[in-house]
């Protein structure tokens, strides 16, 4: 996702690069992320939320390229005259959040468009990123999986498993890579 948020940030789209890169990096479902408002993650080293699904207050540390990217855009938001401290991360030109359903068609349409191939392409799809790069950054672990169970709220590893998308053959190569 990297290569792609760098390249949407070159051609100017930067509500597509934030939502990608905050998507990514806090690992929040599309609910909660679209709540977000800059005086939540602006200057900061954490931001905390409480989930709508399930009413669970979380800690987010907010990784230094998520702050700089926020940075960026509030500059640019600033030099528009178009910021507002209390105003929404996700926003259309009108100043409201944009809606789930356009974050899908928006997602359907930049993994088109910049060659990612993801099957079913949907706001789940960054949630799910998430969790595949914080298991691969710590080599696959068993471990990752627990934390990530926690930070997912599932019920058991194998759903984490299930949910980040590791199949029968990566789980195999886990054994045999001991």
């Amino acid at each position: 996702m990297t290569g792609l948020c760098h390249r949407l940030k070159e051609d100017e789209l930067y509500r597509d690069y934030l939502l990608i890169l905050v998507g990514s990096f806090f690992g929040l479902r599309i609910s909660d992320l679209l709540q977000l408002r800059w005086q939540n993650v602006l200057d900061k080293t954490e931001v905390i939320i409480t989930e709508q699904k399930t009413g669970k207050q979380r800690k987010i540390t907010i990784n230094a390229k998520v702050a700089e990217a926020v940075k960026f855009i509030v500059d640019k938001l600033q030099k528009q005259g178009r910021y507002r401290p209390d105003g929404y991360l996700f926003a259309n030109r009108w100043g409201d959040r944009i809606t789930i359903s356009y974050v899908n068609k928006r997602l359907k349409y930049i993994f088109s468009k910049y060659h990612v191939n993801v099957q079913n392409p949907s706001s789940h799809t960054l949630r799910k990123t998430f969790g595949r790069r914080c298991w691969e950054a710590d080599n696959k672990s068993e471990r990752a999986l627990v934390y990530l169970s926690e930070i997912f709220s599932h019920s058991s590893i194998s759903i984490t498993k299930k949910y980040i998308g590791i199949t029968e053959q990566q789980i195999a190569d886990v054994y045999l890579s001991l």
